[in-house]
């Protein structure tokens, strides 16, 4: 009895021993960024170029967009500040108090118009601050994805909870002009703005034809990128740029494969920007410093091209 009373308390201690020794829970690391290499896309980048970070924040970021005089606008969207990005690589924060800015357009009058989305809503948040929308048809809209802007002062939006695009045009009426679209998310128009492009979760990228009024006909799949998809860009000639979890899939004006752009994260946002448009900044999710892994962590690269973006609009 005694050997066998001896036995249990040594292993209750060696149990306990073994409780109290574990090592501690280790912090979590972010995922390593991807070193592979960018090949050569004709017209669209150089064999070789590379990303250079330029921020990282732990909190999260949606969206960018250039300005004239080629600086970038960041989106630092939980710290509910918007922040500039020269093109020295200097940033300064600009605005803040931006009820979780997702997205900007810059319309002709030179309005910064956001899609927000604490309170959902579409508004002028420079020069002046003044709610353009935050209802439909009575009902408060619902949360925003993304924002483009058109030459006429009117503004496409998409909404989560509805799936589906508003239009907002220039004498503030707000309508709905894309219906039943899943997961609808990134937005852009054509060079010429006869054709608005929308990234779906179930059909991939829809494209539609933009009528005078701003409404939206012959809808129909326009490609099919491979991996999940978010924001978009275009550059002068047409072509799109879908930021994806495989990083920038390029496509021609009629919905061909043109190129992967491999990017050292997974990416949510992208926009052609500098004093000739000719660098594409990204957002990419994480970063590689503490707490770069979790979920809110960001970083913001740049990378040089050979393709140049739309000039005619910020993005």
């Amino acid at each position: 009895m005694k050997t066998k009373a001896m036995l249990a308390v040594m292993s209750c201690f060696l149990g306990s021993t073994l409780t109290f020794g574990q090592a501690p829970a280790q912090p979590q690391q972010p995922a390593a960024e991807k070193q592979t290499p960018v090949t050569a896309i004709p017209g669209v980048i150089a064999a070789g170029a590379r990303f250079q970070r330029v921020w990282t924040g732990q909190r999260s970021a949606d969206g960018v967009i250039g300005e004239a005089d080629g600086s970038v606008l960041l989106l630092e969207q939980r710290a509910q500040r918007v922040s500039r990005v020269t093109n020295d690589g200097k940033i300064t924060p600009w605005l803040e108090d931006t009820n979780e800015v997702g997205g900007i357009a810059i319309d002709p009058r030179g309005r910064y118009i956001t899609a927000e989305r604490d309170i959902p809503r579409v508004r002028v948040l420079h020069p002046e601050r003044r709610i353009l929308a935050d209802t439909f048809e009575g009902k408060p809209i619902g949360r925003l994805a993304d924002i483009v802007g058109d030459t006429k002062g009117g503004v496409y939006v998409t909404e989560l909870p509805t799936s589906s695009v508003l239009y907002l045009n220039p004498a503030g009426q707000l309508a709905r002009v894309g219906p039943d679209i899943p997961g609808a998310n990134g937005i852009m128009l054509s060079p010429d703005e006869r054709t608005l492009y929308v990234t779906n979760t179930q059909a991939g990228l829809l494209a539609f034809d933009v009528q005078p009024d701003g409404s939206l006909r012959n809808r129909r799949p326009f490609a099919k990128p491979e991996g999940g998809q978010d924001g978009l860009a275009v550059d002068a000639t047409g072509r799109l740029y879908i930021a994806s979890d495989l990083g920038v899939q390029v496509y021609s004006p009629q919905g061909q494969h043109v190129g992967l752009i491999p990017t050292p994260r997974d990416i949510t946002s992208l926009a052609f920007a500098g004093p000739d448009k000719k660098t594409l900044y990204i957002i990419g999710r994480g970063h590689d410093g503490p707490g770069g892994g979790e979920g809110d962590a960001r970083s913001l690269y740049k990378l040089p091209m050979i393709a140049e973006g739309f000039k005619g609009r910020a993005k």
